[in-house]
């Protein structure tokens, strides 16, 4: 599943989607291009979900990051991306899109907001997930259908990442790479076929067999995005 989240990658997303049969799409407004979110862009967004067809799985991804030095801690900024995040909730949710959510140092925000729109049977994936182990928690008890993304890093030297990776139940864990970024270890960039590597790595933490990670994360991918 790839992404078209701003203006530079939607045409891309779109054109990758429809020129494979194992490549699927998403589509929407990532928190660092909320300032570009208008009514063009957004109708571009829902052009190429109409495009794309059965190949456009989810809306996404979007929502919330303060990781910014500088913006990170603007009022301003803060409040722009609350207004898109909200905007596309009630769009995406509205047509009966599943979510692919980002949250990068806003976990309360986040949590708030998804507590305000998100029904508790939604299917949501929240993308490439290092934020903190109550929201994580909070997430899997308050949404039935909620899968935390676990990405390369988790093969890196980062103890949080691990323990996330430990404390989130198999059924509800996805694998993901965030391509070409968060690259596993000894690497300088990701790709899909770095997966296994990452399952090996999710079977280790968890004490669990490789085949047995396998077959449970493609079932929940299966289950989040129906493919």
């Amino acid at each position: 599943v790839t992404q078209g989240c701003d203006t530079d990658s939607l045409d891309l997303a779109r054109t990758l989607a429809l020129s494979h049969p194992k490549i699927y799409a998403s589509f929407g407004c990532h928190p660092k291009a909320a300032w570009t979110y208008d009514d063009d862009l957004e109708q571009q967004l829902l052009d190429c979900m109409k495009a794309c067809g059965p190949k456009a799985v989810a809306w996404g991804e979007f929502g919330l990051d303060y990781s910014h030095a500088y913006y990170g801690k603007l009022a301003e900024n803060r409040r722009v991306q609350k207004d898109v995040f909200a905007r596309q909730l009630r769009l995406a949710i509205g047509h009966g899109y599943n979510l692919v959510i980002h949250s990068r140092r806003a976990d309360r925000d986040t949590l708030r907001m998804m507590r305000r729109f998100v029904p508790r049977n939604w299917r949501v994936h929240v993308h490439s997930f290092r934020g903190s182990m109550s929201f994580m928690k909070a997430v899997l008890v308050e949404w039935d259908f909620a899968f935390i993304g676990i990405p390369g890093i988790v093969t890196m030297r980062d103890q949080h990442g691990q323990d996330l990776a430990r404390q989130c139940p198999l059924d509800r864990l996805v694998l993901e790479t965030d391509a070409p970024y968060l690259p596993v270890q000894s690497t300088y960039f990701s790709h899909p076929g770095q997966i296994p590597e990452i399952t090996a790595k999710v079977a280790e933490l968890k004490g669990l067999s490789v085949e047995e990670v396998a077959l449970r994360v493609r079932e929940n991918a299966r289950i989040m995005y129906g493919v």
